[in-house]
């Protein structure tokens, strides 16, 4: 036989077809080893799964643009995890989402590869210690190739690419693929083992597994339902010149320099309606603040309890635009009224408080949590809750 690759003039290989085509005017017949080809296809056709979930998105799609045109590799972006071969996390990966690329993961037929694109994706970069956060996706997916970078550019994930084709080559050639650096991982440990590490717990790998084939059946958690209590007798129609005067009208206090003036929360509804009616129709934020025993708007106070306070801002749209801003104080678990009925962009507004500060809105149609899994344990912004909390089994 010839050499692998190499032009055959006749004679090395004996078969009436192949002689056929040897005669043929005009055609040059090439002998190469099968492997060979099929090593060149699967090199250059690695169909890519996009997980873009932050900045480092903007650069994988900007791979694709003419500049770098992925492309010219046999790379193609494809929405389904059936017909990919390489996944790229591009961005950062939350504890609600874990399960789920976890999931697509153990979807893609074999062989499959992973490439974890820039500092968040390899470590979790700024927010590794924190509580919404995976610290690295090679803590439950196998990474191959890391391209490093805050965020990388579209050559740097190009560069990675090349470096995959050349690990499927060695690969296919029965080569040792050399194992990771040991002192990098000890000085990178992130806070549950890689799937690499020799104290990786099979109890773990089983965790991982079971909560992403069954996330869908074991997060949900019915909406907490809190019944409006009765609301006070209406004051009489205001006849307040401007909102300082209709705030004092409602009971409001002075406003103060620690923050917005604090309405009793039983006019809270009342006030949001009547100055919906005086043009303010736009509701621009709620925010909820958690205060410890002993603090409070001025500082230290032995005499506070713990509470909560929730701010409102509405404005009036249109030229002179006006603001309106007020607080109401309550203890933790107690109701504030919601306002949802009101604007509906209340809705989501006070999931979110709930799902990150713990306040409880009553009436509200659908309360439960927004950002965190819904059957996640605590409130993160409230100031006794550590901003490093595990959240099993992925972090």
């Amino acid at each position: 036989m010839t050499r692998p690759g190499t032009v055959d003039q006749g004679g090395n290989f004996e078969h009436p077809l192949y002689q056929v085509l040897l005669q043929a005017p005009g055609l040059t017949v090439a002998t190469v080893a099968l492997d060979h080809v099929l090593t060149w296809g699967m090199t250059n056709a690695l169909w890519i799964f996009p997980m873009a979930t932050s900045c480092c998105g903007i650069e994988l799609m900007a791979t694709a643009a003419s500049r770098v045109d992925i492309d010219r590799m046999g790379s193609i972006v494809r929405a389904t995890p059936r017909q990919a071969d390489v996944m790229v996390v591009a961005g950062t990966i939350t504890v609600k989402m874990a399960p789920r690329v976890k999931k697509v993961w153990d979807q893609m037929p074999e062989p499959k590869w992973c490439i974890a694109m820039g500092s968040c994706a390899i470590s979790g970069d700024f927010y590794r210690n924190l509580y919404s956060v995976v610290p690295g996706v090679d803590t439950f997916v196998p990474v191959d190739v890391y391209v490093p970078g805050c965020p990388p550019n579209p050559e740097a994930l190009m560069h990675g690419f090349l470096r995959l084709q050349e690990k499927v080559r060695a690969a296919r050639r029965g080569l040792k693929i050399t194992e990771p650096n040991p002192d990098l991982l000890r000085i990178t440990k992130p806070s549950i083992p890689r799937l690499v590490d020799q104290a990786r717990t099979r109890e773990l790998d089983e965790a991982q597994v079971s909560s992403a084939e069954n996330a869908t059946d074991l997060e949900p958690v019915p909406p907490v339902s809190v019944p409006v209590e009765p609301a006070p007798a209406p004051l009489a129609p205001s006849v307040a010149p401007d909102l300082a005067a209709l705030l004092a009208e409602l009971g409001a206090a002075a406003a103060e320099k620690h923050g917005p003036p604090l309405l009793p929360v039983e006019r809270h509804l009342e006030l949001a309606g009547r100055l919906k009616a005086l043009g303010y129709r736009q509701l621009v934020s709620i925010v909820a603040t958690h205060w410890l025993p002993g603090t409070g708007r001025p500082g230290k106070d032995p005499a506070e309890v713990e509470h909560h306070e929730v701010t409102t801002l509405l404005r009036t749209v249109g030229p002179g635009s006006r603001l309106a801003t007020w607080s109401v104080r309550q203890v933790v678990g107690q109701p504030v009224p919601s306002l949802s009925g009101l604007f509906a962009g209340a809705d989501w507004q006070e999931r979110e408080q709930y799902d990150l500060v713990g306040v409880v809105f009553a009436g509200h149609p659908d309360l439960r949590r927004l950002m965190m899994p819904e059957n996640y344990t605590g409130h993160p912004l409230r100031r006794d809750f550590a901003a490093d909390t595990a959240a099993a089994p992925w972090r």
